[in-house]
């Protein structure tokens, strides 16, 4: 079975590290109830002011709407900054982003993984990706703030679906995994799957998988307390 993993790469003052961890696929018999998980990690990534974010809609997968994918964009942006969840926790993140809108620009992100250049542009979208690899963030920081923030989600090896129906096969879930990329995009770190894998910040999604969607208590914990 493919399963998907999703990291982040930082550029720091144009120096760049790999923060992704890579770790062992959770079987699902150790890890808590999301609700139960209080682990968080964070990453140099914080916004000090409002992320401001395009859509490279012409890099939508061919099976998509462009309209429906921007959408659900949106509600994994949504889902990050409102600390969304099933858990009754209340809203206390004061992250925030705004939708811009569609652009002819692609996010500063190399096929072989690397991110690019800064140009001060946000931007999310499809591409290309190195096998194994279902999304990435690239972000970079300057004097202590987060100044742009890229994200990519690998087309070329995987299916992707805007909503999870009865009998899916191999198809991947765009909220799921760009609340995930977006989670990077504001500073969390990836926790361990094996103990933590019910948690949005786990690093590995398998097919129809939508869970990541919706936070966990320690996705919301490590929001809480980056902003």
């Amino acid at each position: 079975m493919k399963v998907g993993f999703i990291r982040s790469t930082v550029v720091v003052a144009l120096a760049a590290a790999s923060v992704g961890v890579l770790a062992p696929v959770s079987t699902g018999t150790t890890a808590l109830p999301p609700c139960k998980d209080g682990a968080y990690r964070l990453t140099a990534s914080r916004w000090s002011h409002t992320l401001r974010w395009q859509f490279d809609a012409s890099s939508t997968p061919r099976n998509l709407a462009k309209s429906a994918t921007e959408r659900i964009l949106e509600h994994a942006a949504t889902n990050v900054v409102t600390g969304r969840n099933s858990c009754g926790l209340p809203d206390r993140i004061a992250a925030t982003q705004r939708y811009l809108g569609r652009t002819t620009r692609r996010p500063n992100i190399t096929r072989s993984g690397a991110c690019g250049t800064s140009d001060g542009h946000n931007v999310v979208g499809f591409g290309t990706l190195p096998l194994g690899d279902m999304g990435l963030t690239c972000y970079w920081v300057q004097n202590g703030s987060t100044v742009e923030s890229d994200i990519l989600l690998n087309r070329a090896d995987y299916r992707w679906v805007t909503r999870v129906r009865a009998g899916c096969v191999s198809e991947w879930d765009v909220e799921a995994v760009a609340t995930h990329e977006f989670g990077h995009a504001f500073g969390l770190g990836h926790v361990a799957e094996g103990l933590h894998g019910h948690l949005t910040m786990a690093p590995y999604i398998l097919p129809c998988q939508d869970s990541q969607a919706t936070l966990g208590l320690g996705d919301v914990r490590g929001l809480r307390a980056k902003y």
